[in-house]
């Protein structure tokens, strides 16, 4: 009856098509013993087509071999654990690498007979392979040294690596329950939607700010790009903490500006200013005063006393003729030891002899070095926009001339032009 209904008759012919059309590897195997009856290696009994497949095999080839014979690197423990299932008749499942074919296999190993073993092999060498890739990713996203947050395209918080907590001062389960506009700062969030916009359709990488649970700002850079995974937008944005390079930028541009010894405006960025001061001047028809002034026998004390009391007395120049004037007015060093001043939005010498009397009074003051005290006096030249002069240079010689003038008189005063 069974024949007929199962097999048609020719059972080893059904049972042979149902062997070699399983989609697992199978091998049958007779376990060889040692003199001590411990398990030293098997001997192939069969194998079907996709053990042939995943293996590389033919069975004619390997049918009768041991294993040593087939694959000469096998580890001696896989032979263990497949003699202690032939022994015992408990079966085992096991993982396995095949070294030569650089593969790995789950391998589910069992007894029918004792003294004889099964094993089905599975191929898990992509589900193995990608497990070690997400292993390594993951490593670098926990470990990155930038910040890293995967996101929904709403903008909610999926997951945050280690220095996302780290810098902004959230837990993950915080980061979880948040969205990503919540970590902008709320001047920034004018151009949310279009940079997300750029994100979705090619990328983005931009500037902005962002703020700790602290309340504190920080500037960042990011970099946006989106996904789609199963019809779903997703987005990983890439952080960057740019503060010491933004400290750096304005450093820069500080050494650009400033002169390094007095702190004040150097040439360059004063005469960008007077220009500016000029044009704006130009179209509102005020006036402005400039006063040009340096140290009375400024060499001389250098000469007597060496350079580096030179620079202490243009430091307290600098220093007193910054809190002499307004907060409108402009100085500047133009080099050496001559300074400029810019006194805009005056309505006429009253309001120069001013900042003048004011600017003497401050900065002619002695100055302490090595227990000696210096007598420092100045001499100011001054003129007047427009009728000194309509350009930057001819009102600087104007004024240039008119400190000479008061030199001659004797120094320690001003002189208009």
């Amino acid at each position: 009856m069974f024949k007929r209904y199962v097999c048609g008759g020719d059972c080893e012919a059904y049972f042979n098509n149902l062997f070699n059309s399983l989609d697992e590897g199978f091998l049958m195997n007779e376990i060889i013993l040692g003199s001590d009856r411990i398990p030293i290696s098997f001997k192939i009994l069969e194998a079907n087509n996709f053990f042939e497949d995943i293996f590389g095999v033919r069975r004619d080839d390997i049918r009768g071999k041991t294993i040593n014979e087939v694959y000469p690197d096998i580890d001696s423990k896989w032979i263990e654990t497949c003699g202690r299932v032939a022994l015992s008749g408990k079966s085992v499942q096991h993982n396995i690498y095949i070294k030569t074919l650089d593969k790995h296999f789950k391998a589910n190993i069992i007894s029918p007979i004792k003294g004889q073993f099964i094993v089905l092999f599975n191929d898990i060498t992509d589900i193995v392979k990608a497990n070690e890739v997400l292993k390594k990713y993951f490593i670098l996203f926990e470990n990155a040294k930038d910040i890293i947050f995967y996101l929904k395209s709403d903008g909610s918080i999926i997951d945050a690596n280690k220095t996302a907590v780290e810098k902004y001062g959230y837990s993950r389960e915080e980061f979880l329950n948040m969205k990503l506009q919540q970590l902008r700062e709320p001047s920034t969030m004018k151009n949310y939607n279009a940079q997300m916009e750029m994100s979705a359709s090619e990328g983005i990488m931009y500037e902005g700010l962002n703020l700790k649970k602290d309340g504190t700002i920080f500037p960042v850079e990011v970099s946006s790009q989106t996904t789609e995974i199963n019809g779903e937008l997703f987005r990983i944005h890439i952080i960057r903490d740019i503060t010491q390079r933004k400290e750096s930028e304005e450093k820069i541009k500080y050494l650009a500006n400033y002169d390094a010894l007095t702190e004040i405006p150097n040439r360059g960025f004063f005469m960008y200013q007077f220009e500016k001061i000029l044009n704006q001047s130009k179209i509102n028809k005020s006036k402005f005063a400039v006063l040009l002034f340096d140290v009375d026998k400024f060499k001389l004390i250098n000469d007597m006393h060496g350079h580096n009391e030179g620079d202490e007395v243009l430091k307290k120049v600098a220093k007193r003729l910054k809190e002499a004037v307004r907060n409108t007015d402009i100085v500047g060093r133009l080099g050496g030891d001559e300074f400029l001043v810019i006194q805009p939005f005056i309505k006429g010498k009253e309001d120069v002899l001013m900042i003048a009397d004011r600017i003497l009074k401050s900065v002619v003051k002695p100055v302490k070095w090595n227990n000696v005290n210096l007598n420092v006096h100045i001499s100011i030249g001054i003129t007047i926009y427009p009728d000194g002069s309509d350009n930057t240079q001819g009102l600087i010689h104007n004024a240039d001339s008119a400190m000479y003038f008061t030199k001659k008189k004797g120094g320690n005063s001003y002189s208009f032009y």
